[in-house]
């Protein structure tokens, strides 16, 4: 499975540099996944985002949430969806902060809700080649309250980690 990340990540690092021209040079994209498996519960994320460069340091995008939960015991599926707004300011060519606001919907099992989060961090970036990455980054949630349900989240502490291109 890891081999078949790498290649991937290798081919589209590829082909995105053969895109960068003009106002591609300020376009960047990525997004983390993730897989859980266990004997009773499963789950799938995706979180694909585009951002684009307002200044060298000064950076604002769009990005998506997806997850879907099963547990076999409760015979439960559960989908979660939402959206998010970002701005990130870069420290170095590796370190970053970030912020979002992030709406997200939640399936529980009688209704579904909507949550308000916003995550702020510090990020690193780990490059691979010329445009691609890895990225890592801590955040707290400043909406995350103690009393009440916040959604997909279980603590204000968020941990993101995924691949980017262009950043």
């Amino acid at each position: 499975m890891k081999i078949w990340i790498c290649i991937l990540m290798i081919a589209l690092s590829h082909f995105a540099s053969a895109q960068l021209n003009g106002i591609f040079d300020k376009i960047y994209f990525g997004g983390g996944f993730g897989l859980d498996f266990n004997q009773n519960i499963s789950s799938f994320n995706l979180t694909p985002y585009a951002g684009y460069k307002l200044t060298e340091y000064w950076s604002a995008g769009l990005g998506l949430n997806y997850q879907f939960w099963q547990d076999k015991i409760l015979d439960l599926k559960i989908n979660n969806f939402g959206g998010n707004v970002f701005v990130r300011y870069k420290i170095t060519s590796q370190i970053f902060v970030s912020s979002k606001l992030e709406y997200l919907s939640v399936d529980f099992i009688n209704n579904r809700e909507g949550f308000y989060n916003l995550p702020v961090g510090v990020g690193y970036v780990l490059p691979i080649s010329r445009i691609a990455s890895l990225y890592m980054i801590g955040q707290y949630d400043l909406l995350y309250d103690v009393n009440e349900t916040n959604g997909a989240y279980s603590s204000p502490w968020i941990l993101e980690a995924g691949f980017g291109f262009g950043f």
